[in-house]
């Protein structure tokens, strides 16, 4: 009787126990019981890829209730990264339609990025990915993706705690061959027969070996016609190192040259196991040859001509009324001895 009396006891203590976690957890509520802090982050926390790769990475939210909204910016180094694209991912959508919008900008390196459910649904708990973005690797180096201004909001319009992880990201040294000339700037855009113009080549070895290649530059009076181009000037380059870059400085007198409109353009050699040769040529905007004092470029020095020198007089490089063109005697300086090769060829036409 005793051993029937003690084993109905524990049943009953039991079943009262049962009954009270039963009433408490209803009386509380799921979304009332403790939880962590949410966290959003960038995974993975480190990322890497090649120059001239591309990769990925997830804006993840985890230990999250009742969200209904959120909105994210994003900071990188701008030289060495662009963004291709930003992706909503599933995480919000399991509650409902979204509403999803961004703003990047590769300039400054950062975007915006904002998500929402729409209507009058509750929220979505748990862990997922919210976005997904897409960066192409332009450079060697490394910087912090960087997560601020976060915000979370759940159904009842309220904002939600949380903390933020920021991931970072190495460019790794590619394993590839790759020489561009990226890019071919002119110091004149018009030109007098018997003067020099300057040229600027710049060529990037973007690959991951010491390069020797050839550089020629070009005048083309029809870039339709192959071959009829005119050699500038050739160079060797020798031992271009890795993920550098180096300027070229060229000097072309148009001394004897027909008076005509010449396109200039530079061309790198392809190296051994190159595998992007689209890169190898820059082709730039074509500078007029014509007489001394034709800076409209109309094939007569009148006053037109005499009005631009005299407007960009007492200029210099870097001066807001500096005009290249206008410098005859290329001193730099817009003076009397411009104005005066000016009017000294007035009249006179091709």
């Amino acid at each position: 009787m005793k051993k029937m009396s003690r084993a109905f006891t524990f049943t009953l203590i039991f079943l009262l126990s049962a009954v009270f976690l039963y009433t408490a957890m209803n009386e509380i509520g799921p979304n009332s019981l403790v939880a962590s802090t949410p966290t959003i982050s960038v995974d993975p926390s480190i990322s890497s890829a090649e120059v001239g790769k591309t990769f990925m990475i997830n804006i993840r939210i985890s230990d999250v209730i009742d969200l209904y909204g959120w909105e994210f910016r994003l900071r990188w180094n701008s030289s060495l990264l662009d963004v291709l694209s930003v992706t909503e991912e599933g995480f919000l959508k399991g509650g409902g339609s979204t509403f999803f919008v961004n703003n990047i900008n590769n300039t400054l390196g950062y975007m915006l990025v904002d998500c929402t459910l729409v209507g009058n649904v509750p929220g979505v708990s748990g862990n997922g990915i919210l976005a997904t973005v897409e960066f192409s690797v332009k450079r060697q180096g490394g910087c912090v993706l960087d997560l601020y201004d976060t915000k979370l909001v759940n159904s009842l319009e309220e904002a939600i705690t949380h903390t933020t992880v920021d991931g970072d990201f190495f460019a790794l040294i590619p394993s590839f061959h790759d020489i561009s000339v990226t890019n071919v700037t002119l110091s004149k855009t018009i030109i007098a027969s018997g003067s020099i113009l300057r040229i600027k080549v710049i060529v990037e070895n973007l690959g991951g070996f010491n390069e020797t290649f050839n550089l020629n530059t070009y005048a083309d009076k029809d870039i339709n016609i192959i071959g009829d181009e005119i050699t500038i000037e050739s160079q060797n380059i020798e031992d271009l190192p890795a993920l550098t870059s180096k300027i070229i400085i060229l000097s072309w007198n148009v001394t004897g040259f027909a008076k005509e409109n010449y396109t200039i353009s530079s061309k790198a050699s392809v190296v051994s196991n190159e595998i992007n040769i689209t890169n190898n040529v820059y082709v730039d905007s074509t500078v007029l040859v014509t007489i001394l004092g034709d800076l409209n470029g109309d094939g007569v020095v009148d006053i037109l001509d005499i009005a631009m020198v005299a407007k960009a007089y007492g200029s210099y490089p870097g001066h807001p009324k500096w005009n290249p063109n206008a410098d005859l005697d290329n001193s730099n300086l817009i003076d009397i001895i411009d104005i005066a090769k000016a009017a000294k060829n007035y009249g006179k036409e091709i």
